[in-house]
């Protein structure tokens, strides 16, 4: 009732020259210094706070000599301030649960460097203590030559990542992206020679420039007194100082040009041909109710040239693999409109005149009003989800809209006013101004036009002058047509199918969820929620899977979901499905997997029975689609004609090593594509999903029971069933129960990545899989302390943990790490030292507590997630759960001890048993 007044009082005025007011639940100041500040009351979380400090400076403006030194001024806010000695700061924001990456974070970019913290609010100290971390970034990072030498090597490692085909082409087509201006050379990575040698003072003198209260804001988003928040941000942040004689932040523009530029760059380990145009286009940086207008026909024409491009993609051999359009902002002063297209080989001549045609296509002809009617439905109905989840937004997401705000002054009216915008610009937005975007969105002013190819011979690439050749020419085509909306009349469902009731129910308490057993069979659990009012999602799945069938039919098995979801349902194309579809919220894919079947799904309550519809259909109406099939194959070929990537290849052989090279487990090579079948494909799939008796059914979300049980016992109820209870079946795939040690020599850049694995025999239970979380989670800290912070040796390490009991029970604790080639050894030496630590004496109890701290602070935020639900249901189901141990999570890891963590790293990491794969440089 509330919301419903507020809206009724909101009015958008006729003069789209005013300014849209800002949400009046946001509390946003100014201090003298200059220091601006964002607050707002938000419960999503709950006991949380989402804080951003954000830096209106970034490496454009960075001097010649400082190039990389913005970023390196971010990574040494976690390296030691006034109050946090070295990396204490980050010891204890681990200790009250937040994760370093997760919680604990910062970017920085070319205008602007962001930090951000998620604070638990179960103790006043934790948030006073945020705020101080704070206000250290802010004014009194240390600073120290020996952390300053550390970091130089954590930098020179998150640089060495980056390197590659990307970034070599890059380099290329960049400055001609921006064309005589900053931004051109001055990437946030920065100059690697800098990044080693750069004096202190040279670093130091960035932070005390440009690290100043008039460039900064605060954010605070959260579960909390907006009064109290207040105070502590005036405490900390008022009293700080301006630095006196510094430059002004100056914004820097990218140069306009009378012709278009073309950049046309190729390297051997790049994988794919990628066309790309941008139209470049001055920046509208007002929060006027005309540029939020500007800004949503900009956004329907963006949709309908997308929604057209995609059935380019769906129709007869289309040149391109993927292709699409796009709206950003580009810079401060520019945004950009793209065409994208990922073109099949040899076809990026043909893949650019498509998109190309396609844009003067509408600017000869323009949208249909079909197109246009239907767009703005679905633009309308999301907005109509948003407004209904308008208290359960997510605080992060609030805290970057408000980041925003402040960087490039996007308006934050809140969803009541933008809903009521959408109601009042939507239908007043003509055709006619939508399609008179294409003379803007498509001239050869300010025009770029980005190729990116694999250099190999069996690739052409083209010249510059045909490139403009083709541009030049598009105004002049005469063959272009107009565009035909083909948009069906009939009923997704012509004939109802015959209902099956529920026979028995039964309470899962546990799971606050209740059981159906339909009269065919199918199995259904519903569980309501109020974490999101405009979302259910669903899952279902059933055993047998692709190991139902022998190998001479491995590669159609494992092509059908893909194959069926492209090939819409019943007789509907699948662009016509989509258009059917459109302005609902609703999904549904098939999917088949090695042991199981299934579907996944979502929608919103009032979508729910077109959710029962599709899935109808997809059990029993899969549509045979030749041209569908055909492009899927096609794709198929072209990628892997084109996976000459390092990275690739070392996937390939990770995949090969752990399937202990069985014939049922190796990567998909081009040889092997010819072995489908879509008669085939056909036929798998109607015996997959031709019986649903064996199917488990899970809803979670704002599901009514009352309201689904009938359209669930219509549709679901009507599915096909025989009875039949099947099983996957164990091929005998297996990790490896030796040492391995493979190198992939591939790629030139002097970069190795290191993959390890130690696979074992563990029972899988519940209790065991939480040890094994937390021991995994332990040896990552101290992976992060020694590697990374101790050695400066890599950017990022990454220790994770699996476990399965099927189709046996198994486990594996791995390590991934990318570091120097001469390296690697030592650093495999240091994992292998630590696991032995933890083998002969466990952990100690500072990391411990952390690792526990940090599981129980995810299960609290868990336990408001729809999708957490489904999963922990499916689990039940699936792996037999138990659900007293499901209930009794906290005290299970409340009670793990320093010999849990031992003996499981006793018992179930064996060092003679490494598997080991380096990705190294080809020299």
């Amino acid at each position: 009732m509330i919301s419903s007044l507020l809206i009724a009082q909101i009015s958008i005025p006729d003069d789209l020259n005013t300014q849209i007011p800002k949400d009046p639940a946001i509390r946003k100041g100014k201090f003298d210094n200059g220091l601006t500040y964002y607050i707002k009351q938000n419960s999503q979380p709950k006991n949380r706070a989402e804080l951003h400090l954000v830096v209106n400076a970034g490496s454009i403006l960075e001097d010649d000599d400082q190039q990389g030194l913005a970023h390196f001024c971010e990574h040494m806010a976690f390296n030691g301030t006034e109050n946090f000695q070295k990396h204490a700061l980050i010891n204890f924001l681990e200790s009250i649960g937040m994760k370093f990456g997760a919680e604990l974070n910062a970017y920085t970019g070319f205008d602007e460097t962001v930090y951000m913290l998620t604070v638990p609010l179960d103790k006043k100290e934790f948030l006073d203590t945020a705020f101080m971390i704070l206000r250290d970034w802010a004014s009194v990072v240390s600073y120290e030559g020996e952390e300053i030498d550390k970091e130089r090597g954590v930098i020179q490692e998150e640089w060495r990542l980056g390197q590659g085909a990307e970034d070599r082409m890059s380099r290329q087509y960049l400055p001609v992206i921006y064309h005589d201006s900053k931004y051109a050379n001055r990437l946030p990575i920065g100059k690697l020679d800098i990044i080693k040698n750069a004096p202190y003072d040279k670093l130091r003198s960035f932070y005390k420039e440009w690290y100043r209260p008039n460039l900064m804001a605060v954010v605070a988003v959260g579960d909390f007194d907006a009064d109290q928040i207040e105070s502590y941000i005036k405490k900390y942040f008022e009293g700080l100082k301006n630095p006196t004689g510094v430059r002004e932040r100056t914004v820097f523009d990218i140069p306009d040009h009378d012709k278009p530029l073309v950049s046309i760059v190729s390297d051997k380990e790049n994988p794919y041909s990628l066309v790309q145009v941008f139209y470049k286009i001055k920046g509208d940086n007002s929060a006027t109710h005309l540029r939020y207008r500007n800004s949503l026909t900009q956004s329907l024409y963006v949709q309908m040239l997308s929604n057209r491009i995609n059935e380019i993609m769906e129709a007869p051999n289309p040149p391109f693999l993927y292709a699409g359009s796009v709206y950003t902002s580009f810079s401060r002063t520019k945004d950009a409109f793209l065409l994208i297209g990922v073109a099949k080989n040899n076809r990026n001549l043909e893949s650019f005149e498509r998109l190309l045609v396609e844009n003067e296509r509408i600017k000869r002809y323009g949208f249909t009003q079909t197109e246009l009617d239907r767009t703005k439905a679905e633009f309308l109905r999301n907005m109509e989800k948003l407004l209904k989840e308008k208290d359960q937004q997510k605080s992060v997401n609030l805290a970057s809209e408000y980041t925003r705000n402040f960087l490039k002054n996007e308006s934050i009216p809140g969803i009541e006013y933008e809903y009521e915008m959408y109601k009042k610009f939507l239908p007043s937005i003509q055709l006619k101004e939508v399609n008179d975007l294409s003379r803007i969105f498509g001239t050869p002013e300010n025009a770029v036009i980005v190729m990116t190819f694999p250099e190999k011979k069996e690739v052409k690439i083209p010249k510059e002058k045909e490139v403009l050749k083709i541009f030049n020419s598009i105004s002049k085509k005469t063959d272009i047509t107009p565009y035909e909306d083909k948009v069906s009349d009939e009923p997704l469902i012509s004939e109802m199918p015959e209902s099956s009731p529920v026979v028995s129910e039964n309470p899962l308490p546990v799971y606050d969820a209740v059981e159906w057993t339909l009269k065919n069979g199918v199995k259904v659990i519903v569980k309501k929620t109020d974490f999101k009012n405009d979302e259910i999602l669903m899952t279902a799945f059933s055993f047998g899977g692709t190991s139902q069938y022998a190998e001479v039919d491995d590669i159609s098995a494992s092509f059908t979901d893909a194959v069926i979801e492209n090939s819409g349902l019943g007789n509907f194309e699948n662009t016509e499905l989509q258009k059917m579809l459109s302005g609902k919220i609703v999904s549904v894919s098939p999917y088949i997997s090695q042991l199981t079947e299934g579907i996944t799904g979502s929608s919103s309550p009032a979508d729910f029975e077109s959710l029962m519809q599709l899935t109808y259909l997809y059990f029993t109406s899969p549509r045979k689609d030749a041209t569908a099939y055909e492009n899927y194959i096609t794709s198929q070929k072209d990628q892997l004609l084109n996976q000459v990537s390092p990275e690739q290849a070392f996937q390939d052989t990770i995949a090969a090593v752990m399937a202990n090279y069985h014939k049922r487990g190796m990567p998909l090579k081009l040889e092997d594509i010819d072995k489908a079948n879509h008669d085939r494909i056909m036929n798998i799939y109607r015996e997959r999903f031709g019986d649903a008796s064996d199917f488990t059914f899970i809803f979670v979300g704002n599901i009514d029971p009352a309201t689904a049980k009938p359209l669930i016992e219509q549709y679901l109820g009507g599915l096909p069933t025989k009875g039949t209870k099947e099983n996957f079946v164990d091929l005998g795939i297996r990790q490896p129960d030796k040492s391995v040690n493979r190198v992939v020599k591939k790629g030139t850049e002097p970069k190795a990545t290191v993959f390890l694995t130690f696979p074992s025999k563990m029972e899988y239970n519940y209790i065991n899989s939480i040890k094994l979380q937390l021991a995994a989670e332990i040896l990552n800290i101290r992976l992060r302390e020694v590697i990374r912070e101790d050695e400066g040796g890599v950017y990022g390490i990454q220790a994770w943990a699996s476990a399965s009991p099927y189709p046996v029970n198994s486990s594996s604790l791995g390590v991934y790490f990318g570091c120097a080639p001469e390296n690697v050894d030592k650093f495999i030496d240091i994992v292998k030292s630590e696991i032995a630590v933890l083998q002969k004496d466990g952990s100690n109890d500072i990391n411990l507590n952390k690792v526990k701290e940090s599981a129980l602070r995810d299960r609290e935020k868990n336990l408001i997630e729809n999708r957490f639900w489904l999963n922990a249901i499916r689990n039940y189901y699936m792996y037999k759960i138990n659900p007293d141990d499901f209930t009794n999570y906290n005290n299970i890891v409340k009670n793990v001890n320093n010999d849990d963590i031992k003996n499981y790293a006793k018992s179930y990491i064996d060092l003679n048993k490494m598997i080991r794969v380096v990705l190294m440089p080809e020299k």
